[in-house]
């Protein structure tokens, strides 16, 4: 389904800030930037594996889908997403995680793509070590991450990390999951997850 709006201006204007929709961003001395722009209830559990991934020493920003239904009306695509916070950050990160959902409530699995090659790989890796189903992207495959424009490739190194998650492996990640309650009721499975993520970049800043 087509986005409703192509622009973050198109979409403020037509939607309220703390009813609609809602963003969540933190600044730490860190070079490394984890992002969820289809946050809340756009795609749900992203929110919360930016926020956790980031935890006490990394930055973070989400942007958050808050109706009680009808979330995906507030997707703004990759490429066009320019809500100027947002461009802000990713611009002045050099790593950038960014995570999203896609649809498939069957098979717990993620989709590595984005420009940042050998950080994509090694979280592949590390995501297979960890024992989670993983794949890396074609570029040619429509949710690779690797346009130019895509905001995750807009940081200072131009190339950034983009994690699709299915629906089973997001819904796997919380014992509670509502919007209230997942941020609180994360379980190992989830730890595992975004251990392997920050392994993974612990590994590439070296």
């Amino acid at each position: 389904m087509a986005d409703l709006f192509n622009s973050f201006e198109e979409l403020r204007q037509s939607m309220g800030y703390g009813t609609d929709y809602h963003i969540l961003m933190g600044v730490r001395p860190s070079n490394v930037l984890f992002t969820a722009i289809h946050g809340g209830g756009i795609e749900l559990g992203c929110t919360e594996l930016a926020l956790l991934s980031a935890g006490s020493t990394h930055s973070y920003y989400c942007f958050e889908g808050w109706r009680s239904s009808g979330n995906g009306d507030l997707h703004i695509t990759s490429t066009h997403f320019d809500e100027p916070n947002g461009k802000k950050l990713v611009a002045d990160s050099e790593i950038t995680v960014s995570y999203h959902g896609y649809s498939d409530s069957n098979n717990k699995h993620t989709k590595v793509g984005g420009l940042e090659r050998e950080l994509r790989k090694s979280v592949y890796d590390k995501l297979i070590e960890a024992g989670f189903s993983a794949e890396i992207l074609p570029d040619s495959d429509s949710i690779s991450g690797t346009e130019k424009f895509n905001i995750t490739n807009t940081n200072r190194r131009v190339k950034g990390v983009q994690l699709e998650l299915s629906t089973a492996q997001r819904n796997a990640f919380f014992d509670v999951n509502t919007r209230a309650e997942r941020r609180n009721t994360t379980n190992a499975e989830f730890d595992n997850y975004v251990n392997a993520i920050l392994s993974a970049i612990n590994e590439f800043e070296k």
